[in-house]
C-alpha cells in the first residue's frame, strides 16, 4: 500500500485544524482505500501545542517541534547557502528548506511515497458557488485519484496544481481588475446555476470577459473598496472547469505555489533555490525559481488541475504596508521570472507593466472615491509607484546575471555528484 505524506508549516492553530479537518473530509470520500495517509506538521506557532488537538483524526500526524526546527537547520547550514536563502527572515523559501531537510533526514521513510507540500492556508476541496455564497465541496477522491496516476506514470517526478477562490498572489497584482469591475459594473449580479464557476483573475483569458456575480456582502462603497485592496474577492471571473474523472497531464508553466506533488524522491535533493535582494530579503515566487531549476536538470514536471485546492487565506492582519511590501518583492521574483525564463525583452515587458499598474490603481481611486477616506492607502501607494519608478534595471540585470551565472555553477555541481 502507497503512502500520501502530506506535509506543512504553520504559524496558525487555526490554519492548521482547517486543513487537517478538510483531509479528514476527503479521506471518508474512499470507503475502500488503497493508500495509507500520513501528516507532517512543521510547527513554529508561538503556543508550541498543536499536537495537543490532533486527537480527532484518524491517520497518522507526526509534529516537528520548533526547537526540532532549528536543530535541523544546524545540521544542513550547507543547504540555505546553497540555496541563496536567508535566515534573517522566516520566509517561504526558509519554510521550504526546511521541509526539505526533514525530509532528506528521513530518506527511507518518503522513498516509495507520494509527498504532497501544502501551504497551511490550503483546504483540500473545491470552489463552488450556489446561491451567490462560496462553499467548498469535499466529495472530491483526490487520494485514490493520485495514487492512481502515481502508478501509471512512473515517468512524471512531480506535478503542480493551482489553487482556486483567492489569487495566491499580492493583492495589489489583481485589485486594478476588480476595482474597473466594480466601479464600471462590468459584472452582471446574478444567481448563477454552474457550480463548477470559480475566481481566478491571475489565470483568466486576457480576451474573454465573462462575469456573473457580485460576491460581496458589504453595500458601503468605502468598506467594499478597501476589501478589494485587502484581496477580498468582491467580483468572479466565470470560468468553467471539467468536473470529470479524467486527469489531463499538460506540459508545465512552472507557476508553482501551495499545491506541489512529488512522485520522485530525490527532486528533494535540489536545493530549493532562491532570490535575496540587496537587503538580505528574499523575493517572493522562491517556488516557481526552484520548479524552473528542476526543469532545466530534467526533472519532469506536469500541471494537473484535478488537484487543485481552496485557497483559503485570511485577511484579519492585512495593511496597506504589508500589501505594498509584498507587491514589491513578488515584483523582484516576477523579474528574475521573467527574465529567466523568457528573456530580455519579456523581463522588460513586465517592468513597464508594473510601472504603469500602481498608477493605474491611483488614477481608479482617485476618480471614483473620497480620497480623504483613502489618504494613508493613497500614500503609500504612491510611496510604492515611486519606488518602483526609481527601480535601476540596469544594476538588477547585472545582478540577475550574476545569479544566472551561479545558477548555472550549482547545476554543474549537481550533475557531477549525479555522475
Amino acid at each position: 500500500m502507497t503512502e500520501i505524506s502530506i506535509i506543512f508549516s504553520t504559524k496558525s492553530k487555526e490554519n492548521a485544524s482547517n486543513l487537517l479537518r478538510s483531509i479528514q473530509k476527503v479521506n471518508s470520500y474512499d470507503v475502500v482505500k488503497d493508500y495509507s495517509l500520513s501528516i507532517v506538521i512543521l510547527d513554529k506557532t508561538d503556543e508550541q501545542d498543536i499536537e495537543k488537538s490532533l486527537s480527532t483524526f484518524d491517520f497518522y500526524i507526526d509534529v516537528i517541534s520548533l526547537q526540532t526546527i532549528q536543530v535541523l537547520e544546524q545540521k544542513r547550514l550547507d543547504l540555505f547557502e546553497t540555496a541563496n536563502c536567508s535566515l534573517k527572515i522566516d520566509s517561504i523559501q526558509r519554510a521550504r528548506v526546511q521541509q526539505q531537510i526533514y525530509i532528506l533526514e528521513n530518506f527511507k521513510r518518503f522513498t516509495n511515497s507520494v509527498i504532497w507540500q501544502v501551504d497551511d492556508d490550503m483546504l483540500f476541496g473545491q470552489s463552488e458557488y450556489l446561491v451567490n455564497k462560496h462553499i467548498v465541496n469535499y466529495s472530491i477522491n483526490y487520494f485514490s485519484k493520485i495514487i492512481e496516476l502515481y502508478h501509471q506514470n512512473k515517468n512524471i517526478d512531480a506535478i503542480i496544481s493551482p489553487t482556486t477562490y483567492v489569487p495566491p498572489i499580492p493583492s495589489l497584482l489583481y485589485c486594478e481588475t476588480q476595482l474597473n469591475d466594480f466601479f464600471y459594473n462590468k459584472y452582471i449580479p446574478e444567481n448563477t446555476l454552474s457550480h463548477l464557476e470559480y475566481h481566478d483573475y491571475y489565470n483568466q483569458s486576457k480576451c474573454e470577459k465573462d462575469y456573473s456575480i457580485f460576491l460581496s456582502k458589504e453595500n458601503d462603497k468605502t468598506t467594499i473598496v478597501k476589501n478589494i485592496l485587502k484581496g477580498i474577492p468582491i467580483t468572479r471571473v466565470s470560468q468553467e472547469i471539467c468536473s470529470g474523472s479524467d486527469i489531463n497531464l499538460k506540459p508545465s508553466k512552472l507557476l508553482r505555489g501551495g499545491n506541489f506533488i512529488v512522485f520522485n524522491p530525490y527532486v528533494f535533493q535540489i536545493p530549493h533555490l532562491g532570490y535575496k535582494e540587496n537587503d538580505f530579503i528574499p523575493a517572493r515566487r522562491s517556488d516557481m525559481i526552484h520548479c524552473n531549476l528542476l526543469s532545466e536538470l530534467d526533472f519532469q514536471i506536469k500541471d494537473v488541475s484535478y488537484f487543485r485546492l481552496v485557497h483559503n487565506r485570511t485577511f484579519s492582519n492585512y495593511c496597506i504596508e504589508r500589501i505594498s511590501t509584498n507587491y514589491y518583492s513578488d515584483m523582484i521574483g516576477a523579474l528574475l521570472m521573467a527574465f529567466l525564463h523568457k528573456g530580455e525583452d519579456e523581463f522588460k515587458s513586465r517592468l513597464q507593466f508594473h510601472q504603469n499598474h500602481i498608477k493605474n490603481i491611483l488614477k481608479l481611486l482617485c476618480e471614483n472615491v473620497d480620497v480623504n477616506e483613502f489618504r494613508a492607502e493613497i500614500e503609500k501607494l504612491l510611496e510604492l509607484d515611486f519606488k518602483i519608478n526609481s527601480f535601476d534595471q540596469k544594476i538588477f540585470i547585472n545582478e540577475i546575471q550574476d545569479f544566472k551565472k551561479s545558477k548555472e555553477e550549482l547545476k554543474i555541481r549537481l550533475c557531477k555528484l549525479a555522475l
